[in-house]
């Protein structure tokens, strides 16, 4: 179980670390295209579409995460 812990946590952090620079990267591009009125327009809060995407893009990080932890606590009560 050890190795399928270490898997899940390594493959999370990189999950949300390309997640991140993706959303950033966007918001990057979004600022270089229609200014800074833009970037207001795609982080308001009434702008519900990007933030559930957003969501849903880093959730699969975040269980990755969660079942590492569990792998690994898996693994120390076997022992």
């Amino acid at each position: 179980m050890q190795f399928w812990a270490t898997y899940c946590k390594v493959l999370g952090y990189i999950w949300l670390v390309a997640t991140g620079l993706l959303i950033v990267v966007g918001i990057c591009m979004v600022w270089s295209r229609k200014g800074y009125s833009g970037v207001q327009e795609l982080l308001s809060p009434l702008n519900a579409v990007n933030y559930i995407a957003m969501a849903i893009v880093v959730i699969p990080g975040i269980v990755l995460l969660k079942l590492s932890n569990n792998f690994r606590l898996k693994d120390q009560t076997e022992k």
